[in-house]
C-alpha cells in the first residue's frame, strides 16, 4: 500500500455496489478492530450492537454479523501482512 502512496498512484480497490459501500464506511467508522490490554482484538457483538443503534442504515442482524465478521477477517490479514512472504489479497 505504501508502494501505491508513495508512487501517487491508486491502490488497486475492487468496486463496491452502492450497498458495499455502506457496509465499508460502517466498518471504517466503528473501527476495523478494539485494543485491550492484550493488543488489537475483533469488534466485539456489543461494540457493533451499539454503533448499529446510532446508525440507520444497519437494520438487519446480519449487517452486524458480517461487521464482526470483517473484523476478525482484518485482524488476520494483518497478522499475515508482518510476514515479507505475504501475498496481497487483491494477489491471491
Amino acid at each position: 500500500m505504501q508502494a501505491y502512496l508513495d508512487a501517487g498512484q491508486e491502490p488497486p480497490f475492487p468496486k463496491l455496489s452502492q450497498y458495499q459501500h455502506l457496509l465499508w464506511q460502517a466498518f471504517l467508522e466503528v473501527g476495523p478492530a478494539m485494543v485491550s490490554g492484550f493488543g488489537e482484538v475483533p469488534l466485539t457483538w456489543g461494540e457493533v450492537y451499539a454503533y448499529a443503534q446510532a446508525s440507520p442504515q444497519l437494520t438487519e442482524p446480519w449487517e452486524l454479523q458480517a461487521l464482526v465478521e470483517m473484523s476478525h477477517r482484518y485482524l488476520e490479514e494483518k497478522q499475515k501482512g508482518k510476514s515479507a512472504f505475504c501475498i496481497m489479497p487483491l494477489e491471491r
